[in-house]
């Protein structure tokens, strides 16, 4: 329907899934129009009643609704879209964007570009577009608090959503008023937007009547959804308000486009991706874990937000393989990460690897530190500011055991006198911890040429077990969000090879190191045991 033919008393019927997947309706009254010569920043007041909304109101996963009104020829038209709340207890009254304005946002905009035009503003203070958290599926809870914190701390809302329901049902029609989600990943850890339909033609929907990002061409996937609740917030405040607890579902097609007044798919073929593959064995038992994540590769449009949802995901994937590869979390584990990436730019595949000692008195310590890290590694490759880098596979690598793997030096013993350049034995005393069983090591150590002569004290030094990181401990995140300080002046990696050696160098020595005056060198390591601790040696140089 034009907005022209838009007047205050019209009654009409919204559309939107509340549980499950059956669209309910709604009615809704058409209050009034603001801004009614500009379509594009036009508003549309609307007051919803009924049965599917008297309950709750309307919040984020409401925006695409349609409203359906019957004009004077006695034909029913779409007018629009929800799109935004204006802070109205209860969530009654809300804002539609006009379908004049939701179809003006081409299927196909140019790549590699933001959208020129402003997102269309209303003269109501307080009005917010109803954009739906950022749901992630696949964390047990006591794991995704964390991610949730560090979200909120970046400035988003992230809802951890039931996991299991994907693929529990056959992938829907998207009509107006079915449930829908812009996906950044799919499978065991699936990571979307949800909203509803508000307009369909053909193979093409267009959806929210808001922007995702603004971003212009996208390459996302275009999934159904289950919605499994609308959790109820009269309040109507930022984080607080009505949502919809829903997970993301089938895949359907790609999201092409995001502007300032909708997002549009394409039904079909799927949008670019490379694998997310975690595999982890439990040592103790021999069991053995996979999971597979489908990350969305926005490359080829040319990473139109800046980034790519690789370090949430793989991140959320390695804490979740290492929470649950034990059946528990003890405060002691032992274990092993290792992180191959293979890059289309590179002829061979990069390959980092961690070791945990984790002595912990958190839950989940050991997820919280291979999290860490693994978005670490991640940051590095985003840190490539001269081109754009195209992962085709992604493979975590995990080994954990039960129980802490560690022991202390106790003393060392070498001979009285040496020369510079000679290689001698140097004999440590250990002691492990919880069986207090008593070993000893003999280890080599060449004296370095430039050795200062004379009495000097030979320092091993062991290293410290992992205190580890619970994801919900402040910070341990951080990197998995935007960097809150933005844009620095560090030029960063010059070439895909300077990536390549920053990402190597991950690579922390968990092993005992010698320093003699200012000299200081890896002695040895124990691949099976981590030794800390530390002892002294009297030497006279000569």
């Amino acid at each position: 329907m034009p907005l022209a033919d838009v007047q205050p008393g019209l009654r009409c019927t919204g559309l939107s899934v509340v549980r499950g997947l059956d669209i309910a309706s709604f009615d809704a009254e058409v209050l009034d129009v603001l801004d009614r010569r500009r379509p594009s920043s036009a508003r549309i007041i609307v007051r919803v009643s009924g049965g599917a909304v008297d309950a709750t109101g309307v919040g984020p996963g409401f925006s695409g609704s349609p409203i359906i009104c019957t004009g004077t020829d006695g034909v029913a038209r779409n007018i629009g879209a929800i799109s935004e709340t204006i802070g109205e207890f209860g969530g009654r009254t809300v804002l539609a964007t006009p379908i004049e304005a939701i179809l003006a946002q081409p299927v196909l905009p140019p790549a590699a570009t933001r959208s020129s035009i402003a997102p269309g503003r209303t003269s109501i203070i307080g009005a917010r577009r109803l954009a739906g958290p950022l749901t992630i599926a696949g964390l047990r809870s006591s794991l995704a608090r964390g991610f949730i914190r560090a979200a909120r701390k970046a400035g988003r809302v992230l809802i951890a959503s039931p996991a299991g329901t994907r693929a529990a049902f056959p992938p829907q029609p998207l009509v107006p008023g079915a449930a829908v989600s812009v996906g950044l990943t799919s499978g065991d850890i699936s990571i979307g937007e949800a909203g509803t339909v508000a307009y369909a033609d053909g193979l093409n929907v267009w959806l929210y009547g808001h922007p995702l990002d603004g971003a212009g061409r996208r390459s996302l996937f275009l999934q159904d959804a289950y919605i499994h609740t609308v959790v109820n917030n009269p309040v109507a405040a930022p984080e607080i308000a009505t949502y919809k607890l829903a997970t993301p579902g089938n895949d359907v097609g790609t999201v092409s486009s995001d502007g300032p007044s909708a997002v549009v798919g394409m039904l079909g073929a799927l949008p670019p991706s490379f694998p997310l593959r975690v595999t982890v064995k439990d040592l103790d038992s021999g069991k053995v874990r996979s999971s597979l994540t489908n990350i969305a590769d926005e490359g080829d449009v040319g990473l139109p937000t800046g980034g790519s949802p690789l370090g949430l995901a793989a991140a959320a994937a390695a804490a979740e393989s290492a929470a649950t590869i034990l059946g528990g979390s003890p405060a002691r584990q032992t274990g092993e990460l290792c992180m191959k990436v293979t890059l289309r730019e590179l002829r061979k595949p990069m390959r980092v690897c961690w070791n945990y000692a984790v002595d912990g008195i958190t839950q989940n310590a050991l997820a919280g530190a291979v999290a860490s890290d693994v978005a670490t590694a991640v940051a590095t490759l985003e840190t490539y500011k001269f081109g754009t880098l195209h992962p085709t596979t992604i493979e975590l690598g995990m080994r954990v055991r039960r129980g802490l793997r560690q022991a202390y030096i106790l003393g060392a013993r070498g001979p009285a006198r040496v020369r510079r350049g000679q290689t001698i034995r140097l004999r440590l005393a250990l002691r492990q911890t919880g069986s207090g069983k008593r070993t000893t090591r003999t280890v080599r150590l060449r004296v370095p040429l430039s050795a200062p002569t004379g009495l000097r004290t030979l320092r091993l030094e062991g290293t410290p077990a992992d205190s580890g990181g619970d994801p919900n401990e402040e910070g341990e995140l951080s990197l998995v969000f935007e960097d809150e300080e933005g844009p620095t002046d560090d030029t960063g990696p010059q070439s895909v090879d300077e990536v390549r050696d920053a990402f190597l160098n991950l690579k922390r020595y968990d092993g005992v190191s010698a320093r003699l005056g200012d000299i200081e060198a890896p002695l040895f390591r124990d691949p099976r045991l981590r030794i800390s601790g530390e002892a002294r040696v009297e030497l006279r140089i000569r």
